[in-house]
């Protein structure tokens, strides 16, 4: 009997243990993960361009996560900030992102588009998108914008939440002009489904929190997407996408970021909030299997 107290004692100690750092510690333990992306296609003018990727922060107050956001972003050089949704309670979210944006101070502008957590915190989302343009965060719902960056541009594209299925990628499409890069935000991975080989040449999402909780040798046990893809975080290549999709989609990358908040549920195990830093750089075009 001691020896199997003795067992069931140190099991309680490290379920108890592992709880503890589960919820208090790394949900906490926020990076920058620094990505390149080579872009055969890229115009010469943008490569080295880099993007900050924020994604479902989740704000409810001001805590340790918040100040530390802010305090790495002011570390950072970017040239462009893409937000993908799920930014909190309202006004608290958009107070979060007022010193994010005041921190890094991209030098062409930063993009949001909406996610489905974004719908429930207020009854309009116009108070979510009026806020963010008051502080000078450009929303983008089934929209685009075009940057120019001296004599080279960037399409910047923005659906509304796939996972609610209020996205309407061709109508985002047809105000995309100009033959530049193409950067297209989401904030559900789901949207892929609807890309033709040219929609996009690099797509940017959340949503996923990269599962929050995953378990060794397995992976993420829950993504809550509406399409069974297998994406759960980090980049998908050309190849990856197609073998998803089952055709071709020789130009297009994505990454899904692991998110920096939780909504309801907040712990996170073997799988650190994030910051993303993609540098777009220029490479050798290589043929694409077929």
């Amino acid at each position: 009997m001691t020896a199997e107290w003795i067992a069931i004692g140190a099991a309680g100690a490290i379920g108890v243990g592992l709880a503890v750092y589960a919820f208090f510690v790394e949900p906490l333990m926020l990076r920058l993960n620094r990505i390149e992306l080579r872009f055969p296609d890229l115009p010469q003018g943008l490569d080295g361009l880099t993007i900050c990727h924020l994604s479902d922060i989740h704000s409810v107050w001001f805590g340790g996560i918040e100040e530390k956001l802010v305090r790495m972003l002011s570390e950072i050089d970017a040239d462009v900030c893409a937000i993908t949704g799920d930014i909190g309670y309202v006004p608290i979210g958009i107070e979060v992102l007022r010193r994010a944006h005041e921190a890094l101070r991209p030098r062409l502008g930063a993009f949001f588009v909406p996610g489905n957590g974004d719908y429930k915190v207020v009854a309009d989302i116009e108070e979510i998108t009026r806020g963010l343009a008051g502080i000078g965060i450009r929303p983008l719902m089934n929209d685009s914008a075009l940057v120019s960056d001296g004599d080279q541009r960037l399409c910047v594209i923005g659906v509304d939440d796939p996972y609610r299925g209020y996205d309407d990628l061709a109508r985002a499409l047809s105000n995309a002009t100009g033959d530049g890069f193409k950067l297209l935000l989401a904030h559900s991975p789901d949207i892929i489904v609807d890309l033709s080989d040219d929609s996009a040449d690099l797509v940017l999402a959340g949503h996923t929190h990269g599962g929050q909780v995953r378990i060794p040798f397995v992976g993420a046990i829950w993504l809550n997407l509406r399409h069974r893809l297998g994406i759960s975080r980090g980049h998908y290549g050309p190849e990856a996408l197609s073998r998803m999709l089952g055709r071709n989609l020789p130009h297009t990358h994505l990454y899904v970021s692991g998110g920096i908040g939780g909504s309801w549920f907040r712990a996170r195990f073997m799988c650190p909030p994030e910051i993303a830093l993609i540098t777009l750089r220029r490479a050798n075009p290589e043929p694409f299997p077929v």
